[in-house]
């Protein structure tokens, strides 16, 4: 075992034997040499290196180019066998995919290559979830499995007489014929489409062993076998029966979809074998494979094909599940079943996993499961939900639409032209992506099917409730909206890619499907959901809320993006006026956060005059929250003075407001809207894990982190909302730390505890924007820490420094906006006032003794509330209102409202206003 104070020749001698056991050609072994040399002198390298050492051999061979026999023919990489690298290296399956993700962040390997890991990562974690489904579903059709294990039983000497095959052998051979078909399949990572495919597999091994009436193999008490199949007198019909619909009524599957793939899939895979020599047996009917002398043929020449496969693409050996030391080579304590795989598949966080976490602004809104659910059964209960959903449904505008059209004078050309027509040409493109993943003809129009029934189905939606909600605009105007309807259509074409689990169309490819921006997609993913809210399962909803946090945060703010091009026409907005003042209460519909009076219209149409801002104004004057109502300061007469004055400022392109104009885009609201509740509810995050808890503290970031995108703009430009959330969080506890209120925090804390957060991606620090790409240089990009120093200082470090010192008295803090599910960050509950310690939050259990005032809706007697009301009247009637009741004659005079002065109503109208701000 090397050490890592071992000398530099001991370690080099170590790379020379791995490179002479692998056969490697010089070439790559010189590559391996040189990477893993440079990469030591400039990193520390934890553990054993020679696990380092696999994956600088794993690079250099990936990485190069192979000459065959065969002229102008060559082959990516050197064939080498990943499991071999692996065993030599004394390193498991798990260990190598943390190691190599560290390794080509390091080596600052391309994204091509990070992509094909990822790819692996996500394979093996799907033939993980498979080959745990695989066993039982064996021995559900099949008897006699042991635990004796299945390579050492294929040893056999040359000379032996030839044996019916054992159940051991048996299941050697349905997974090495199940993994040397799905290796036929560019998109053998697509769990729902793999597990029908091993339906398939089970179906086709099934057929041949009830042909061949071996007894001895089959489970007598399995559904699928006629009544009479052990009696002696059995007749076998000239056609195996057919056990996909059984298997999928006791193994959640879909029927349609697995018979589609064995008609289609997997019945022509099978007849190129036999065509190729591959299979011995009857190539007509595709049985008699496992008769004694096709058998160990068989099983022979499927493991030679899938040893070839696997040298050639460079991927792990799914093999490795029937050996003996099947859980040392995985990484995994037990073997592999059980909780352990979840534990296997979270190990590859958000793109590989088959569960995925909650988005943090979906928590508090998307209901629990019923019960849990594994990776299987969670891919196929959405795809039967979104099929029952699309059952009746037909790819045209139902006869209920076109009524509704007619009512409202819309003709028959006008639907043609504006509707079926570019569905029709939405598909075709739809289609063609389908074709570049080697889908059949059979499937691409199941699944464009499916994705216009569901868009008709959704858009009718979206349609009644845009005529219900604005009668009195035409639907012509939003049917000459043809950016609306594409959004829809790509929005459930993305609800059926991920019901189907296709992880080479996974977002934000359906953009690049549709030629569409990110900052138009985010508009109708509130819209869709509505729609399907109580039709689809929790995981596409959940799906649907994580693809429109991945464009809120990074997406939408692309150098490309359409949103640069509304901010030089309007500024960004503060959080306070993009705000409805609403009840807090009324923000759940059907369990989702929706934007108030934000209907389809106003997402897509041209900019609105004076809707900015969007929240009611009680009163026109210039107040700030905690500023009087009656008091007029100089400072007042200053800001009014600068806002009748507006004035703009541009750096590198981008407008950077010092005023508010009358004029808004209304969608641009709508937008920041989203933006800021999403903001809000990373910061709350990130300081409850930080331990930071002091609301004025969370203030002070809040008020630095939306300087930032108001007045710093720029600095969001091809970067990430958390990146630059970090950097807000760390300048502002920095300046901020006193001995009496030690807050600073350094970057490696707030990284770890970033890490933490659900659906976090260590690459969002690990590689930030320095300096945009120009004709003559690339970018340049590096970790979170040289972005500070060499960019976000340089921009917010005027403005950090008014939260320290004298100046700190003079900085205004911008009220906190409420995110979504804030009540789950808060142990109190939602907070509805920043003025009162007033909370509303769901009430699952009896209520601590430490709360003062506390009213049960449907439950608690009317003077609870009232009480409450009496003490919201005392605080804002001050102390002498508080005092006149504490000398009062009775007991009950503290329970009557006090009678206020002047001071008292404004102070009343003080807090009013504040209230109507804060939340």
């Amino acid at each position: 075992m090397a050490k890592p104070e071992d000398s530099e020749e001991n370690w080099i001698e170590q790379l020379d034997t791995l490179c002479s056991d692998l056969n490697v050609d010089p070439v790559a072994a010189k590559k391996s040499k040189e990477s893993f040399l440079e990469i030591k002198r400039h990193y520390t390298l934890d553990g054993d290196l020679l696990h380092w050492m696999a994956c600088a051999m794993y690079v250099a061979c990936r990485t190069s180019i192979t000459p065959t026999v065969q002229s102008g023919k060559a082959v990516e990489s050197n064939c080498v066998s990943l499991t071999r690298l692996l065993r030599l290296c004394n390193i498991s399956l798990i260990q190598f995919f943390t190691k190599i993700k560290n390794w080509m962040e390091m080596a600052s390997m391309p994204n091509d290559f990070k992509e094909r890991i990822s790819r692996l990562e996500h394979k093996f974690a799907v033939s993980t979830v498979l080959f745990r489904n695989f066993q039982p579903i064996f021995q559900e059709i099949f008897s006699g499995l042991t635990n004796e294990t299945i390579k050492s039983m294929s040893i056999k000497s040359k000379k032996h007489k030839l044996q019916p095959c054992s159940t051991n052998a048996l299941f050697e051979f349905t997974w090495c014929l199940y993994i040397c078909v799905k290796g036929e399949f560019q998109n053998s990572t697509d769990l729902v489409d793999m597990y029908h495919m091993l339906l398939s597999c089970l179906d086709f091994v099934f057929a041949n062993a009830f042909m061949s009436r071996r007894i001895d193999l089959i489970n007598p008490s399995f559904k699928g076998l006629p009544n009479d199949w052990l009696r002696d007198d059995f007749v076998l019909p000239k056609k195996a029966p057919c056990i996909i619909s059984t298997l999928s009524e006791i193994k959640s599957a879909l029927p349609v979809e697995a018979a589609t793939m064995k008609e289609y899939k997997w019945k022509p895979i099978i007849k190129t074998f036999f065509k190729k020599g591959i299979l011995r047996g009857n190539s007509e009917q595709l049985l008699s494979v496992l008769e004694v002398g096709n058998f160990d043929a068989n099983l022979k020449s499927l493991n030679n094909l899938y040893e070839t496969y696997v040298l050639s693409v460079g991927e792990f050996d799914e093999r490795i599940f029937l050996g003996e030391h099947a859980n040392e080579q995985i990484g995994t304590r037990t073997k592999v079943s059980g909780d352990e795989i979840s534990q296997v598949i979270a190990t590859f966080g958000p793109s590989g996993r088959a569960c995925p976490d909650t988005p943090l602004t979906g928590r508090g809104y998307l209901a629990r499961r019923a019960e849990p659910l594994t990776p299987v059964s969670e891919a196929t209960n959405s795809l039967a939900r979104l099929a029952a959903y699309t059952r009746h449904a037909k790819p045209q505008p139902s006869a209920h639409l076109l009524r509704l059209f007619a009512e409202c004078g819309v003709n028959e050309e006008t639907i043609n032209k504006n509707i079926i027509q570019p569905c029709n040409g939405w598909m075709e493109q739809f289609a063609n992506s389908l074709r570049e993943s080697n889908c059949s003809e059979q499937t691409i129009k199941f699944r464009c099917n499916m994705v216009t029934c569901l868009y008709y189905k959704v858009f009718e939606h979206i349609i009644r409730e845009e005529h219900r909600k604005k009668p009195q605009v035409s639907l012509q105007m939003l049917l000459t909206q043809e950016t609306y309807q594409l959004t829809v259509y790509a929005c459930c074409t993305e609800v059926v890619l991920h019901a189907y689990g296709v992880h080479s169309l996974r977002f934000p490819r359906v953009l690049q499907i549709y030629g569409l921006s990110a900052f138009h997609f985010y508009k109708i993913i509130e819209l869709v959901v509505q729609a399907v809210f109580e039709k689809l399962s929790r995981d596409v909803i959940k799906h649907l809320n994580t693809v429109e946090e991945e464009v809120l945060e990074s997406l939408v703010w692309t150098s490309d993006s359409p949103l640069w091009d509304q901010l030089t026409k309007y500024p960004v907005p503060a959080s306070t006026d993009v705000y409805v003042q609403e009840s807090p209460l009324s923000r759940r519909n059907n369990n989702y956060f929706l934007s108030p009076g934000s209907a389809a219209i106003d997402r897509f149409l041209s900019p609105m005059a004076d809707t900015f801002p969007v929240k009611k104004q009680l009163f026109k004057d210039n107040i700030k929250p905690g500023q009087s109502l009656l008091a007029t300061t100089n400072n007042t007469l200053k800001s009014e003075a600068n806002v009748s004055e507006p004035s703009t400022s541009a750096s590198n392109g981008d407008l950077t407001p010092t005023s508010t104009p009358k004029k808004a885009n209304n969608s641009l609201n709508l937008f920041f809207r989203k933006f800021y509740s999403l903001a809000v509810v990373r910061m709350n995050d990130l300081c409850t894990r930080l331990r930071l808890s002091g609301d004025e503290l969370k203030r002070k970031i809040w008020t630095c982190l939306e300087h930032a995108l108001m007045r710093q703009t720029r600095l969001m430009r091809d970067r990430h909302l958390d990146q630059i959330l970090m950097c807000t969080v760390y300048v502002v506890c920095k300046v901020s730390n006193n001995p009496n209120n030690p807050v600073e925090r350094t970057f490696a804390e707030i990284m770890k505890c970033y890490r933490q957060r659900p659906l976090a991606d260590n690459h969002v620090y690990r590689s930030v924007l320095i300096t945009p790409a120009t004709e003559d240089s690339p970018a340049e990009r590096s970790d979170l820490i040289k972005f500070y120093n060499k960019v976000y200082v340089q921009c917010m470090q005027d403005f950090a420094l008014k939260f320290a010192g004298r100046q700190k008295e003079d900085c205004c803090l911008s009220p906190l906006p409420a995110g979504r599910g804030d009540a789950a960050y808060s142990p109190a509950g939602q907070r509805v006032s920043e003025r009162h310690q007033v909370y509303v939050k769901p009430l699952t259990s009896p209520p601590p003794a430490n709360h003062h005032l506390t009213y049960r809706f449907s439950r608690s007697p009317a003077k609870d509330l009232h009480a409450i009301n009496t003490m919201v009247s005392c605080e804002v009637g001050g102390a002498t209102s508080l005092k006149r009741g504490a000398a009062g004659a009775g007991p009950g005079a503290m329970l009557k409202r006090p009678r206020l002065g002047a001071a008292g109503v404004a102070r009343k109208l003080q807090g009013l206003m504040t209230d109507r701000q804060a939340v």
